[in-house]
Parts: C-alpha cells; structure tokens; sequence
C-alpha cells in the first residue's frame, strides 16, 4: 500500500471515524433467554407484569395489626390497652379479623387480617399479658405494604433498549417473567499479528514479547456485553492473515491487533483491502492512530495497532461505540463523567484529538486530575494507574492547570 513505509498523507478525524463505522453496521437480532441468564443483555421488548406486588396487603414491621382509631391520642404516658386476639406469621394466609380493642401479633411480612388498617411496630407495644399498651398514635395505613404498592398489574416495569442490571434480575423474579427476549450479544474475533509475538507463560528470547492485547482486548468486548473469541496469534505473513481473516468470517465483528501501522510488516489493512473494503486507514487522534476499519463480506472488521495502549485507546474510541450501536444502544451508553480540575497542564496539537490518561482524587469536595502522561503507547503501566481520561477535541491547544473539564471513568 501506498502507505508503507511512506507515513500516513491524511489522517481521517475522529468524527468521521465514528460515522463511517457506524454507517456499516448491522444492528443484532433478537433471541429469548431465561431471565436468570439475563444480566448485561440488551432487553429487546417491554416487560409488563402481569400481576401485583406486593401481592396483598403485607405488615412491613413486626408489631401488632390495630385499628388505627384505637391508638388515637396514645402516648408513652396515655397508652391505650388493646387486647391481643391472634397472631399471623409470613406465609400463611391469614383467617383473623380484628374488632374494636383488638390487635393481632405479626412478623415483617405476614399477610394484613382482616379489619386492621395499621401496623403498630413492636418497639412502641408494651405487652401485658393478653394485652398490649399502645404507646403512640398512628394513622390508617402506617407500616403495611399495601398490595400493588410496588408494581401493578398491567404496569410496564422494564422498557425495550434497557441493559438490565442485577437490581432488573430481581424484578423479573418477583413477576415470574421466566423468559425475556434480548438482543443477542455480538460475538467478537481477536486476531493478534506479530512474528514476535509469543502466549503468556512462554520463556522468551531476547526478541519476543507476550501476546497482550488479545488477551486485554477479550476482556474489553466482555465489559461491553459481546462475547470474544481469541483466534491465536498470527505471523507477520499475508496469507496467513488471508486465511485467519477468512476463518473468522463466522463471528459478528472482527478485530485485527498489531500490524495496523505503516511499517514493513503491517500487513492488516493491505489484506483487508485485498479481500473486502478498506474504508480509512489513519485516525487522526493520539494514541491510537495507526487504526483502520473495512468490511468483509458485510462483518465490520478494526484494525488496531500493536503498542497495547494505543490499542486499548483506539478500542475504546471506535470499538466500543460500534458494540454499542449494534446492541442497540446509545455509542456512548457507558460513559460515566465527572468534571475535574487539572493539577498539571495538557498540551495539545491541533488537529489531532488526544485522549490522556488520569489519577483522579477528591479534595476538599472537588475532584482533582492529573495527566499521567499524553505519549508512550506502549507503557501500559499508564492506563493501570489511570482512573479515566480527558480528551482534547482537535480545534484546542491542550488545557492550563486549574482548568475544569470532563473526564470519563474506566468502569
């Protein structure tokens, strides 16, 4: 390719990165899952209970079921004596009724009896004997889950385009939706190339070094709901990649780490563009440049280069938005933000974004930032230490020190 050893002549920005992605790809279809399997999955439909919870008007303490007009007036000093009839306990249908007078002893959780409108709670009932002294007031409805006061039936509790959380599991359970329909997760192919390149574990020579980013960029496809296939590492030889490339034609999207650059032996955008579509080559942020998208035979596929931070950058700027969109869900669904100062001053090019890796900390009730450091892709070290990062749109010069701005948080 022209490139090779000749430098990049124009760089593609940011934005336009993110709109030629997101132009190619295909949203994922739908599949029904048992609820209990259904955590981090995309929920495809609406679920609507079918029924009410609580089921029933339930004590929300342990104390005694009255009539709350019997407490009317009651203090620690003017108690009111009530006589104690029965006592329900959870799980069991209740069959009491209470009368003027009368209280029916209860666990957190036993169903109301009949005739009561009000839980006195244990703490404020003195027993005696087959009685009680009620020492406080209380108003119809005190201390009962009243049926349906969490949900009702006919009442939508989950909306479609929702990435259900463990908090989501429990709903489901609590109206016995056994069965949801999700978007399916999309399944990911790592290809690492690299003849230096060797499996973790393995003694290496004075040119070797460790597989890494397969390894992190599995790890990456899973934090954003895919599931990730690593496909072993591959030499710096075209054919090779070729049938590497072809073999993983089965996944949803594929992602080719190292040789994305314009060296010798970057060889993955050449073969991309040799058996499908390469749609740009050079991104211009930093790090992450050397990265490269195309399409074969209608799978997206990321080429990402080979220092492993540029290779986590540039998978969080362009594969993780794609993930996303094809989960149907927002490109920038997981970003959480905070607005913090700048300890240190970031330089900047223009033209280029630069993504910069930050310590946060707090201090006196605002948030404080350090830039770990803007260059060194191969320094993993520096996104170990990094609680998030800045970016530095490209029509800006870097920030001051004391200058506020945003920082995403790696989840």
């Amino acid at each position: 390719m022209a490139v090779r050893m000749c430098g990049f002549p124009k760089r593609v920005s940011l934005d336009d990165a993110l709109r030629t992605i997101f132009s190619h790809l295909k949203p994922l279809g739908k599949e029904s899952i048992p609820f209990s399997r259904a955590l981090g999955r995309v929920l495809a439909e609406d679920v609507v209970s079918k029924v009410d919870i609580p089921p029933f008007d339930r004590s929300a303490v342990d104390g005694y079921a009255v009539k709350a007009a019997d407490t009317f007036g009651a203090t620690s000093t003017t108690p009111k004596k009530l006589r104690v009839v029965g006592t329900g306990k959870p799980g069991s249908k209740s069959e009491l009724r209470i009368r003027k007078g009368e209280a029916v002893r209860l666990m957190t959780g036993s169903p109301m009896p009949r005739g009561a409108d009000a839980v006195l709670m244990a703490e404020y009932a003195k027993p005696v004997k087959n009685h009680i002294l009620a020492l406080t007031s209380l108003t119809p409805g005190k201390n009962i889950s009243a049926k349906g006061e969490d949900v009702r039936a006919g009442e939508t509790v989950l909306r479609r385009g929702r990435r259900l959380r463990p908090e989501d599991i429990g709903m489901l359970a609590s109206i016995s939706r056994l069965k949801v329909r999700v978007f399916r997760r999309p399944n990911v192919a790592i290809i690492s190339t690299g003849s230096e390149l060797k499996p973790p574990g393995t003694r290496l020579n004075t040119a070797q070094i460790m597989d890494i980013n397969s390894y992190s960029l599995a790890a990456k496809v899973t934090s954003c709901g895919g599931t990730a296939e690593r496909l072993g590492i591959v030499p710096d030889e075209p054919e090779t990649l070729r049938q590497t490339l072809q073999r993983a034609m089965k996944h949803d999207v594929i992602i080719i780490s190292g040789g994305s650059s314009v060296g010798e032996h970057d060889l993955a955008p050449e073969v991309v563009a040799e058996v499908g579509d390469l749609m740009f080559h050079g991104v211009a942020m930093r790090p992450g440049g050397p990265s490269a998208f195309g399409v074969v035979n209608g799978r997206p596929v990321f080429c990402l280069a080979g220092f492993p931070v540029a290779s986590l950058v540039a998978f969080d700027m362009l594969v993780r938005p794609a993930l996303w969109v094809m989960q149907h869900l927002p490109p920038d669904w997981s970003s959480l933000r905070v607005k913090v100062k700048l300890v240190r001053k970031i330089p900047s090019s223009l033209g280029r974004v630069d993504v910069v890796r930050v310590r946060i900390w707090g201090d006196s009730g605002k948030l404080l930032a350090e830039p770990i450091r803007v260059t060194g892709s191969s320094i993993l070290s520096s996104m170990t230490l990094a609680d998030g990062f800045v970016i530095v749109p490209g029509d800006v010069e870097g920030f001051d020190a004391g200058t506020t701005v945003e920082a995403q948080l790696y989840s």
